[in-house]
This record gives C-alpha cells, sequence and structure tokens, in this order.
C-alpha cells in the first residue's frame, strides 16, 4: 500500500533520474568530440571479506544496549513505472552495500517478497542472518481511511485468520479515527504483515494522527511484539515530525524516530516529552541541501551529541541513499562516521 508521500518520492527521483540521464549523453558526446587519448587511472574498490567470527561478533554486539543506527532506505525497489524488479550492478542500490555495523533498515517504498523482488528479497534475509541487520516496514499513520482485509488472532492454531462474510468474500474493513474496533483491525494488520514478510517490526508514521487513535494501535501491537507478545524480538517503532504523540506511548515503543525531511530545520535535539533513551535523531540526506546531501548535513552532530543525563536512542539518516557516493570516496562515508563516533570500534 504505497502512500501519497512516497508516490511523489518516486515522482520526485523519475524527474531526477530523466534530468541525469540528459546531463551523461551530453558528457558523452563532450568526451567522443574531446578525443582525450590519455590513459586515466582508475581505483577499484574491492569487497572487503571477512570470516565467521566477524559476522559472530557482529550480531552478538548488534543485540547490546548501545546507540543505534536506523535510515529510510528507498534506491532497493523500482521507480515508478518501472517494470519488473530491480538486479543493479550497484552496491548502492542494494541492502547488501549498506554498513555492515547498521542497526535499523526503514523500508521506504515497500516491502521485498519472493516474489515480486527476488534480488531484494534475498540480500534483505542475507543481511539479517549473517549481519544482524533489522528490517522494519513503514506503516503508514499519517492519515485515516485505509482500506485492509479483517483477520482474528486463532489461539487454538496459533496463526492469523482472515474474517468471511456469509457469502465466503473477505471482509474489508476501512479504518476511520476514533473507530476502536477499526484501528485494531489496522494494527492485527501490521502484525500479521510484519509475520508474513519475515520483517523485524513495523515503524508507523505518525503525522496527521492523534494520539489516542496511536494508543489504540499500539496497545493491540502490544499484544504480539512486547515483552509478553507472542514474537516479543519484533519492533514497534513510531516516527514524527514536528508534533509527536503523547509521552503515554512510550511504553509500547521499542524506538521514537525524530524525522528530518530537510536538512534545513537545524540541530534539533528537542525530546517531545518522549524517553530519551529511545529517541533517535535523524538528519537528512536529501538532494536539496546540495553538496551537504552526499556528505550529510549534520549526522555526525548527532552522533556527538549527548543528553545532560543519560544518552540517546542514537542516531539516523533519511534516505541514506545519497550518501553512498560520498565525497570522501567511501560508500557511506559519513554515515559510517556517524556510526563509528556513537560506537567506536575496538582495536586490538
Amino acid at each position: 500500500m504505497e502512500t501519497k508521500k512516497q508516490s511523489n518520492f518516486r515522482k520526485n527521483m523519475k524527474i531526477k533520474n530523466i534530468f541525469r540521464a540528459g546531463v551523461l549523453a551530453m558528457v558523452a558526446l563532450v568526451g567522443i568530440n574531446s578525443c582525450d587519448t590519455e590513459v586515466e587511472n582508475e581505483t577499484i574498490q574491492d569487497l572487503y571479506t571477512y570470516d565467521a567470527q566477524y559476522f559472530e561478533n557482529l550480531r552478538a554486539w548488534k543485540n547490546t544496549d548501545h546507540e543505534i543506527s536506523y535510515v529510510y532506505y528507498a534506491a532497493w525497489a523500482p521507480l515508478e513505472g518501472q517494470e519488473g524488479y530491480k538486479d543493479p550492478a550497484s552496491w548502492g542500490e542494494r541492502f547488501r552495500g549498506l554498513p555492515d555495523s547498521l542497526d535499523i533498515v526503514n523500508l521506504w517504498m515497500g516491502i521485498p517478497t519472493p516474489e515480486t523482488h527476488p534480488v531484494a528479497y534475498d540480500d534483505m534475509v542475507y543481511c539479517q542472518d549473517v549481519l544482524g541487520t533489522r528490517f522494519v516496514f513503514h506503516g503508514d499513520a499519517s492519515h485515516h481511511e485505509h482500506t485492509f482485509y479483517d483477520r482474528t488472532w486463532n489461539e487454538a492454531t496459533q496463526q492469523f485468520e482472515y474474517v468471511y462474510d456469509a457469502n465466503g468474500n473477505h471482509v474489508v474493513i476501512t479504518e476511520h479515527s476514533g473507530n476502536q474496533e477499526e484501528l485494531e483491525s489496522y494494527a492485527r494488520w501490521a502484525v500479521d504483515t510484519v509475520v508474513k514478510c519475515r520483517l523485524d517490526g513495523v515503524d508507523f508514521d505518525y503525522e496527521g494522527w492523534n494520539s489516542d487513535d496511536m494508543m489504540v494501535v499500539a496497545k493491540e501491537c502490544h499484544k504480539y511484539f512486547g515483552p509478553e507478545g507472542k514474537w516479543p524480538e519484533k519492533m514497534f517503532i513510531i516516527d514524527w515530525f514536528g508534533g509527536s504523540p503523547s509521552n503515554e506511548i512510550d511504553q509500547y515503543c521499542d524506538w521514537i524516530v525524530r524525522q528530518a525531511y530537510t536538512w534545513q530545520i537545524g540541530f534539533q535535539t528537542g525530546t517531545g516529552g518522549h524517553d530519551q533513551s529511545k529517541l533517535v535523531y535523524c538528519d537528512s540526506f536529501g538532494g536539496e541541501a546540495g553538496e551537504a546531501g552526499p556528505r550529510g548535513a549534520q549526522i555526525c552532530d548527532y552522533a556527538r551529541w549527548e543528553p545532560a543525563t543519560g544518552h540517546k536512542g542514537g542516531c539516523g539518516a533519511y534516505y541514506v541513499d545519497f550518501n553512498y557516493k560520498d565525497p570522501s570516496g567511501i560508500p557511506y562515508g559519513e554515515f559510517r562516521k556517524a556510526i563509528q563516533i556513537m560506537n567506536p570500534a575496538i582495536h586490538k
């Protein structure tokens, strides 16, 4: 289910790609006419290889109490209008190309499955099983009237089952603000999606909702994802920009992510009244930042910053995609620096 925000992003990326293609064509013509015969030196970065102990240590570390890294990542998915799925040569468009030490990936642009995105799905499973990276889908709470099949939990079979009407058709629910039963059904849809698609949790985009509705969804999800739920390892996350939900929601959240759609909002460390140790502060890597886009405007500042008491939850990047071509020449160079600032590597 694609949101208006995601659709707009696809359209913008499509326009950018058309523009880039035009620029590349012009560059190619200039190159033909200039007839430069000098041999150009090329530096090819080979992939690092690691042994089994490295990956075991990496997975163990990700299960420790540390300041996490979090990204919104869209480059894995085809743009709107493109048929089929991506089988990219560029590691900038693959989950495997993301930093090994990354904790959580928000699957902006949908969910990869073996049928719809086989390459991306295999990469995701590899990152989950070998690197310990966790993947959450973007549950849209930014508007109401979502439509989905109703389902209930069957305690005897220990699984969700669809609800059918007298004619044997799926019962379709349209979720509305203030309707508790519809909101609870929406929560069950999210939980079932996480489980069926082999994901590690859901991140609800809070914008446009109210705290009462968000609490209904959180409480229902908590029956399955909380410490006493069916899948306690699954995460419940809320992200917000501008207005935030009530801090009563904190008890149900693993993480609370403060988004940054643009670098121009400046350095923001307000909590919105939430538990500081669960707050993940994001910086924008968007193209609107010019040279600061590929490099990130303030990601390392967020990584260094700590509250007066305790510690923050971590920091993240809104569209880390842009940082793959870091000016340093190191893929995701600035984001890697931020991870190292929060969690310095131990050299023996």
